[in-house]
């Protein structure tokens, strides 16, 4: 599982995507969060994680973290979708690590 010190060694507009607490990158597809909490408290990030079963993204912006539960989907067309349901903002395309707006 991710630590602390991992944690604060991501800079402002950086983040990461975990499996099962561990960092992972993908080729393709789509990262889809379907709920999310944020935090300005880094111990409660952990805690968030755990709390995901360690499957979820994160992202710091200007000292507020972003803790999301997420997955991935292998078209374009189902992230959307998952992502419109959820009232996502966005979903992310491994294939070039963008932002599509939903």
């Amino acid at each position: 599982m991710i630590n602390i010190r991992t944690l604060r060694k991501i800079e402002n507009n950086g983040g990461l995507t975990l499996r099962r607490g561990r960092i992972i990158n993908y080729k393709s597809g789509y990262q889809v969060a379907t709920e999310g909490v944020t935090t300005t408290n880094i111990a409660e990030v952990r805690s968030l994680i755990i709390a995901y079963d360690g499957n979820c993204g994160l992202w710091l912006c200007d000292g507020i973290w972003y803790i999301d539960k997420c997955h991935r989907v292998t078209t374009k067309r189902e992230a959307l979708e998952v992502g419109r349901t959820h009232d996502q903002l966005s979903v992310f395309k491994w294939a070039d690590k963008s932002l599509i707006y939903c």
